[in-house]
């Protein structure tokens, strides 16, 4: 069961890594901490990524309108960017953090752009039916399963019939030695170790049990590597039934 507690300890977390520094926070490149990232080459990753997400949506015959996209987890703006370059009319930006939705809104300089702070469990303040794309990446594993979940739930909500639902989550620690460590340790020990992210999995049965029963279907779950070397991670293309 959600708490509010857990959306409070996940506002807290991401609150404090926005504040200090934000770009690495949301893309946890080796060579970019102690804010290394600059926002050019930082929003560019966002294209690129968006990109092959298009082109995969494509090749599994999904066509995907470009009136609104939603960027769940928006963080400092990187895929809200990539979204209003690859020709969305208007692209919404949630995020829990307001240091992070600061820093969105600082660098990207799309007018199609607008970022909004999520409170809550839900996306109350977004209309049902009312958007062709939802994508969330790196996002969802970050906070409690309950949690996470009721977003999925949302986002579902939120579609428009037809429209499509990405979104990436962990199945569980990777079968690696350091992903058979990290799935024996506390909760709180592997925060430390991950500067204060928390990290949680969902086995892709679950998944797939929860899309079906929001009436979707499971188009692919591709194998990803956004959770690193650690945890086994499947990026889900979801839509209407």
């Amino acid at each position: 069961m959600t708490t509010e507690r857990d959306i409070d300890d996940v506002s807290r977390t991401w609150t404090k890594l926005g504040g200090e520094d934000p770009m690495w926070a949301v893309l946890t490149d080796r060579g970019k901490s102690r804010r290394r990232w600059g926002p050019e080459e930082f929003l560019a990753t966002g294209v690129t990524e968006i990109e092959a997400v298009l082109a995969r949506l494509a090749e599994l015959g999904l066509d995907v309108g470009r009136g609104r996209a939603l960027d769940f987890g928006c963080g400092a703006g990187r895929l809200s960017h990539g979204l209003a370059v690859a020709g969305f009319g208007e692209v919404l930006g949630c995020d829990i953090s307001p240091t992070m939705l600061a820093k969105a809104r600082e660098i990207v300089p799309d007018a199609a752009c607008r970022f909004v702070q999520v409170t809550g469990s839900d996306l109350a303040a977004i209309e049902t039916g009312s958007v062709d794309l939802v994508y969330s990446c790196r996002v969802l594993q970050h906070m409690p399963p309950a949690l996470a979940h009721g977003y999925v739930r949302e986002f579902r909500r939120v579609a428009r019939p037809g429209g499509v639902v990405v979104f990436q989550m962990p199945t569980r620690p990777s079968s690696t030695v350091a992903g058979r460590v990290l799935g024996g340790l506390p909760v709180p020990v592997a925060r430390v170790l991950r500067r204060g992210m928390e990290m949680h999995g969902t086995p892709e049965p679950e998944v797939r049990r929860l899309v079906e029963s929001l009436g979707a279907r499971v188009v692919a779950a591709d194998p990803d590597t956004s959770a690193g070397p650690r945890w086994d991670s499947r990026l889900y293309v979801t839509t209407g039934a």
